[in-house]
């Protein structure tokens, strides 16, 4: 079963978590929610560790994207007059949203459905008798990676959050104000930076028999992040530094990176696991294919939906390649209707598996070794402890025939690094994200939104006027449970 414990744990989990409190879910937030009894066996915290997995797998193919990649300067959508029923999602990208937005909503509640999770494991596991200790611990680490993993994504996005580390006993100490006050920012880091350390140090160098799990090399590379969000360069060279010392390597070929017969491969430190073959298929690059070309991409999966079409490349990434840049000639594709012509992301397009799925056997990364890399060049650029330049050199050098750096590239590092980063990572959910490390969106946004207004008669006069650097609180969660909700929202 190499490679497929995860997934064949996910098949088998269901949302017993919860199961005896129906009335409870019915007027408790989604945020907090309490099982009837704890695990009690080996077997139990395992099938809840997957499905924590399970839920950071729904969060990264749902709003995940939207808010890291679509949010940016990196992607946009293609308008369709004769679908309009998906203007919430359109808001998102045009810098329009108010409050009430479900994609809010949806990002809030996957990610406190995975923390709930969490704490319920981490409140049970002590009492869990293993066959193996050392596994226990194992255990242990992967379960604060997630957790961490969810409240760094949550306070990046919307500032201080509820940090709640307690299952609960019950409704009464859910509805506690211990469970319903907003944690301040910096609180917050010295949490999930003390339970990252905690998983570094249980977490294994690798897994060699259950591909998908959290290690140390994704644990490392989650609290280099962490630190860099917070300009703590030193910090975070050292971890990056680190991780160089691991097993991971770069792939020859970039397009060989993402392919289903090269899953798990020594570039990736943290891969979303999919399989075609136990029913897990991926099915995201469905919605990113022009929605005007039927069958034309999709096949017999085909035709595309009205809504499809979303993610779509803006021209300022498309023009920031080489055109003989194997990453523009993966990641970004150009389809012909004999009308108009559109680019869309074919990052992941290895083609369908079975008619009528829209199932592709494609995992997804969320971390790899170019990104640690790449992060290092940034580390080095903001404290001098290294060269930057040969780690920019070797992440070009596979795709690019010249990777050598222009004059005007080495007189400006820290804008060449921002740069390869955009090419190299596109479509994985970091720009923006990079874009609030750097202290760019404002900056950038604003002049994204003048290019997309120039370029599309589509973008009303009002989008791009009101770049927010951090989110609304969900409305919803605001009118039922009293949260402060952030400025200009």
């Amino acid at each position: 079963m190499k490679n497929n414990t995860i997934l064949s744990m996910l098949l088998s989990t269901t949302i017993f978590l919860f199961v005896g409190c129906d009335d409870f879910l019915d007027q408790a937030p989604e945020t907090f929610q309490t099982p009837q009894n704890f695990f009690e066996t080996e077997d139990q915290i395992n099938q809840a560790i997957a499905g924590i997995y399970n839920t950071n797998r729904r969060l990264m193919n749902g709003e995940h994207w939207r808010f890291g990649e679509n949010r940016s300067d990196n992607s946009s959508f293609q308008f369709n007059p004769a679908d309009r029923g998906g203007i919430s999602n359109e808001e998102v990208d045009l810098f329009l949203m108010l409050s009430a937005n479900p994609n809010l909503g949806g990002y809030w509640n996957t990610s406190y459905s995975g923390i709930s999770r969490v704490n319920f494991a981490l409140e049970s596991i002590d009492g869990v008798t293993f066959n193996d200790e050392a596994i226990k611990d194992i255990r242990r680490g992967e379960i604060l990676f997630l957790r961490s993993w969810f409240y760094f994504n949550l306070v990046q996005l919307f500032g201080d959050v509820p940090y709640v580390t307690s299952a609960g006993d019950s409704p009464e100490e859910i509805l506690s104000d211990e469970f319903l006050v907003r944690t301040p920012v910096d609180q917050v880091y010295t949490n999930i930076l003390a339970d990252t350390q905690e998983a570094i140090d249980l977490l294994p160098n690798q897994n060699n028999t259950e591909s998908g799990r959290a290690t140390l090399g994704a644990a490392l590379m989650l609290k280099a992040k962490m630190h860099m969000a917070l300009q703590e360069f030193p910090a975070a060279e050292a971890l990056l530094e680190q991780i160089q010392g691991l097993s991971y390597s770069l792939q020859a070929d970039y397009a060989s990176i993402f392919a289903p017969d090269n899953k798990n491969n020594s570039e990736m430190v943290f891969e979303i696991q999919y399989s075609f073959a136990l029913g897990q298929g991926s099915d995201f690059i469905s919605r990113f294919v022009p929605f005007n070309s039927g069958s034309d991409i999709l096949g017999e999966n085909g035709p595309a939906g009205s809504r499809a079409g979303q993610n779509q490349p803006t021209q300022s990434l498309i023009d920031l390649y080489d055109a003989d840049d194997a990453r523009f000639l993966h990641n970004i594709s150009f389809y012909d209707d004999g009308t108009t012509v559109e680019p869309w992301m074919s990052k992941f397009n290895y083609g369908f598996e079975v008619v009528g799925t829209n199932a592709q056997d494609v995992n997804f990364p969320m971390f790899r070794y170019a990104d640690a890399l790449l992060m290092l060049a940034e580390c080095y650029e903001e404290t001098g402890g290294g060269d930057p330049v040969p780690l920019l050199l070797q992440v070009r050098s596979r795709s690019m025939p010249d990777p050598g750096l222009s004059t005007e590239e080495s007189s400006d590092l820290e804008q060449t690094i921002a740069d390869e980063r955009r090419r190299e990572l596109a479509f994985e959910n970091h720009r923006w994200f990079d874009l609030l490390r750097t202290g760019k969106a404002v900056e950038v946004m604003t002049a994204h939104g003048i290019d997309q207004k120039a370029q599309k008669p589509t973008v009303p006069a009002e989008a791009y006027t009101n770049i927010r650097t951090l989110l609304g609180i969900p409305l919803g969660q605001v009118e039922e449970f009293g949260f402060t909700q952030n400025e200009g929202w």
